[in-house]
């Protein structure tokens, strides 16, 4: 889900976070509650009007309004509790309560019945989260209800899996085993990796990569079979239970079925190889691109033991096939729009959260891009799933316009054909969380239409999302190397003290000052008005650890216990710390000794908190 997905008065109210969904009702005026200005409708709003209004506007235009407006397919992929779709839902609904009653405010058994009919035809979502799924069938068949009615049959449009993990489209699997997916991580067996990667390279020289190769006709006769299906289940009546119960079980049939089951096999073999740990036990596990190539082109299968260790992941991570989950969707171009809030995640917390092995497939999969915050990818996805002349229309951190995650988002996508015809670069989150969010809305044309950035019209809006002329990325300047750092990531709570620790440990051996210092955070920063720490730190520097246990002994002590059982018990697998980080335990995650040299002759230095945008 998202950090936060309110809806308006009297409406249910789902606050997301790692441990819990917590349920509320939000009744009276959202801007008292929150603080802020504006409530989280404002939010969705503009994003409607910059992108779905044009499509809907367009529409009205057709010979048959009434099927244009039910043509229309729009998806939110990080649904959470569809407060976004529900949105989308009543706007497209309101449009065709008109259009079929010509009353500028219809009834609202009418809107009733045309808000049905949207959801039933015209909404999809997609979430991590199978809860938040839930949540989400919930609320639009809630709004979708009408007494004497049974609820939508919407499993085939809300669906769980991680949305960015997986192939947009079919083509994408003729590109093979890619040879990054056979990089050294935490727990492998370097000489096997090495084995597999030369092996893969000559596999895919040998076969004139980057040349695609043809799908067996069985393969090909699945593809046909499985949109044929899709349509044919699509277009069944919802009109009475026993029709809805027909309609869910040709669905459950369709889902687990030969074919469907083959083509969601054969699309997870080249990721599942990143996942894969490379070592002696498993290599007869690993799928290289010669022996994917032959399964694709009917000249041999794969082992089964290899088979089931690529569907158990497959599972596991929630991989997520857009061409065969929607098959309708991505055979017609794509979709109209996807509206959203996509989850924010910092990049360097990616590997820590999701594991190293799902980070390397990112890079690749999304390349050019780096390790950038998670809604980034998200861009990037949601870009090669609308149809020409489609939008995306997006809330994001302000981020999104800076650095690394502009230059591998934004930056791509409009050297792509994408054009940004709204922005608001930074505004308030209206909620709990201190979090400065953008909009952005893009459409995939050259826009010929009102370019809107911060509600004013301008001539233009860049990847910076302002409307400056720019000559392109800023180069680094030599003469300012060495000047700006990140500081030091300490990696271990047991490194930091309070005040009456560090000065008894000073009192008892004035020896070990040359290891304590004061210990400066953001919180410090922004708080304290002469920017003072609050805490202590242990510093070992880069220092063995002989000298540290031998020479400054309580410090040391106090360091083994608390942090050595952290770091020794940590799971390399699962996140990003390297092998040296767990076996140097006594020293910082990252300490940062050009810093440390570069204030040194320095009187005077400027400092900013990730955090905020002031500089102390």
């Amino acid at each position: 889900g998202s950090v936060y997905e309110g809806l308006l008065e009297y409406e249910p109210v789902f606050l997301y976070n790692d441990n819990a969904i917590e349920f509320a009702f939000a009744v009276g005026d959202e801007r008292s509650r929150t603080g802020s200005h504006y409530t989280p409708d404002d939010l969705v709003q503009p994003l409607i009007k910059h992108s779905l209004d044009y499509l809907i506007a367009d529409r009205l235009k057709a010979s048959n309004p009434e099927a244009a407006l039910l043509s229309l397919r729009v998806a939110d992929i990080s649904c959470g509790s569809g407060h976004i779709l529900l949105a989308a839902a009543r706007r497209i609904a309101t449009e065709l309560a008109i259009v079929r009653t010509g009353e500028e405010q219809p009834s609202p058994s009418a809107f009733r019945s045309a808000i049905r009919d949207v959801i039933r035809n015209c909404i999809y979502g997609v979430d991590l989260n199978p809860l938040a799924v839930e949540l989400c069938k919930v609320a639009l068949w809630l709004e979708a209800h009408i007494p004497g009615q049974p609820l939508n049959f919407l499993d085939h449009h809300i669906k769980c899996g991680n949305a960015i993990v997986g192939f947009a489209h079919r083509e994408e699997m003729q590109k093979g085993v890619p040879d990054e997916a056979f990089v050294t991580m935490p727990g492998d067996d370097k000489e096997v990796v090495a084995e597999l990667r030369k092996r893969n390279k000559v596999e895919r020289i040998r076969q004139g990569k980057q040349v695609s190769f043809a799908f067996t006709p069985e393969i090909d006769q699945s593809f046909s079979l499985s949109l044929k299906q899709w349509h044919e289940i699509a277009s069944l009546p919802e009109r009475t239970p026993s029709e809805i119960e027909e309609k869910k079980r040709r669905y459950q049939e369709f889902a687990t079925g030969k074919d469907s089951c083959l083509l969601h096999q054969i699309a997870s073999i080249p990721i599942a190889q990143f996942y894969i740990e490379k070592t002696c036990g498993n290599r007869s596990s690993i799928i290289t691109d010669d022996e994917y190539s032959q399964y694709l082109s009917g000249q041999q299968s794969p082992n089964e033991q290899a088979i089931a260790m690529v569907q158990a992941i497959a599972e596991r991570k929630n991989f997520f096939h857009w061409f065969l989950e929607f098959p309708e969707i991505i055979e017609n171009g794509g979709f109209d729009c996807i509206l959203g809030n996509p989850p924010f995640l910092g990049g360097q917390k990616l590997s820590g959260t999701y594991g190293l092995a799902q980070l390397e497939y990112l890079k690749y999969a999304y390349a050019p891009i780096g390790a950038v915050d998670l809604v980034t990818y998200f861009f990037r996805r949601i870009f090669t799933l609308i149809k020409d002349k489609g939008f995306q229309s997006l809330i994001s951190t302000n981020t999104i316009a800076q650095g690394s995650a502009r230059e591998g988002g934004l930056d791509v996508i409009v050297a792509q054909g994408g054009t940004i015809n709204h922005a608001v670069r930074s505004m308030k989150w209206p909620g709990i969380a201190a979090v400065e969010v953008a909009l952005v809305t893009i459409t995939k044309q050259p826009w010929k239409g009102k370019f809107i950035l911060a509600g004013k019209e301008v001539s233009t809006i860049t990847p910076y999302l302002d409307d400056a002329s720019t000559l392109g990325n800023p180069l680094p300047l030599k003469e300012n190397e060495g000047k700006s750092f990140q500081g030091s990531i300490v990696l271990g709570k047991g490194f930091v003290l309070e005040p009456q620790e560090a000065e008894a440990l000073i009192k008892k051996n004035p020896k070990n000052k040359d290891v304590l210092f004061p210990y400066l955070n953001g919180d410090d920063l922004n708080s304290n008005p002469d920017q003072s720490p609050s805490r202590w730190v242990i510093n070992f520097f880069d220092w063995p650890e002989e000298k540290c246990s031998d020479e400054y002994p309580d410090c040391f002590e106090i360091v083994e216990h608390l942090v050595k059982p952290e770091r020794i018990s940590y799971d390399e697998k699962k996140n990003s710390w390297n092998k040296s980080v767990k076996e140097n335990w006594w020293k910082f995650g990252a300490w940062r000794k050009g810093l440390d040299e570069a204030i040194k002759t320095r009187r005077k230095v400027l400092v900013v908190a990730r955090v905020t945008k002031y500089i102390q």
